[in-house]
């Protein structure tokens, strides 16, 4: 394994995890009930793919629950389901909401699949996901009428497009609310660069470029200015948008230009915000999570507020 592919890894659980064993410890709440036996559905096969498998875990009872999705992160370049981070399961799960965790294909299978942009192997086969649980969640215990959904870091860009895009036929995903951890929330370089600063290196992967290489993402950025307006969540948000919460471990002080620390920038949850309060929606920020551990819970409190009433 790449120096470069561990450190990924490495940071991807990181996100997904270690703050909630930090906030576990300080935090008697989130210890609530759990899954020893695993979950109660597991590679449910909601598409053609090997990775288009979800695990899906239950509290105890009857049901139908509400249920929140969880979206892994991993830069769409790798990444799997069991990032999921067992307090925060076991908190969702306490709470009585069912939690729903999906594997999706990365930019390696949707190159071998000739989709372009690549991003888009990601984005619809999350929607996949969601569509799957619409038509057959009521089989699975779920109550498909209370869904939720986040992501951390690319996962959350998939969670905000999907809770943000309009179906076909004009009308909005009956999504109840959607969160991002330390995510993305824009694919357009002009405004990376503008929302983060000059030392941002990112998204050109997304559309089949060199990731290292921004200055030629910046360069082509007008050949992919209609994927852009399609697919960045800056571009889709709107007044009728679901409710969103967005959590970052760093905060807006941070100064750091390490590229973990730029790829995963409050900066991008507080001009996104910024973005939605201009289109008429109020987008709740949590930042410094790092600092304040207990941002953590709020972040899927408001989550699961959404899906119990």
């Amino acid at each position: 394994m790449s120096y470069g592919l561990s450190r990924r890894i490495t940071a991807m659980l990181a996100i997904a995890g270690l703050a909630f064993f930090l906030l576990a410890a300080g935090t008697c709440e989130l210890l609530g009930s759990t899954d020893r036996d695993g979950p109660a559905f597991k590679d449910i096969a909601y598409g053609g793919d090997a990775r288009n498998r979800m695990d899906i875990y239950k509290p105890p009872g009857a049901g139908p629950f509400p249920a929140i999705i969880y979206v892994h992160g991993g830069g769409w370049w790798n990444g799997d389901k069991q990032y999921l981070a067992a307090n925060a399961r076991d908190y969702m799960l306490s709470k009585g909401v069912a939690v729903v965790a999906i594997n999706y294909r990365n930019l390696v299978e949707a190159k071998r699949d000739r989709i372009f942009p690549p991003v888009l192997a990601a984005l619809e086969d999350t929607k996949s996901a969601y569509g799957y649980l619409l038509k057959n969640g009521g089989s699975l215990g779920i109550d498909n009428t209370r869904l939720a959904i986040y992501g951390a870091s690319a996962g959350g860009f998939n969670a905000l497009w999907l809770a943000l895009s309009i179906n076909e036929d004009g009308s909005l995903q009956a999504i109840k609310a959607v969160g991002g951890i330390d995510a993305q929330t824009t694919i357009d370089p002009f405004e990376m660069r503008d929302w983060v600063g000059p030392s941002i290196n990112y998204g050109g992967h997304a559309f089949g470029l060199p990731e290292a290489d921004f200055q030629s993402f910046l360069a082509q950025r007008d050949k992919f200015l209609n994927y852009i307006s399609t697919l960045s969540p800056s571009y889709l948000v709107r007044a009728n948008s679901p409710p969103i919460v967005l959590l970052y471990s760093g905060g807006l002080q941070d100064q750091s230009s390490d590229h973990m620390a730029l790829v995963h920038s409050p900066k991008f949850g507080a001009e996104f915000q910024k973005t939605a309060e201009r289109n008429g929606h109020a987008v709740t920020l949590l930042e410094g999570a790092e600092r304040i551990p207990a941002r953590y819970s709020d972040f899927f409190n408001f989550l699961i507020d959404r899906v119990v009433k």
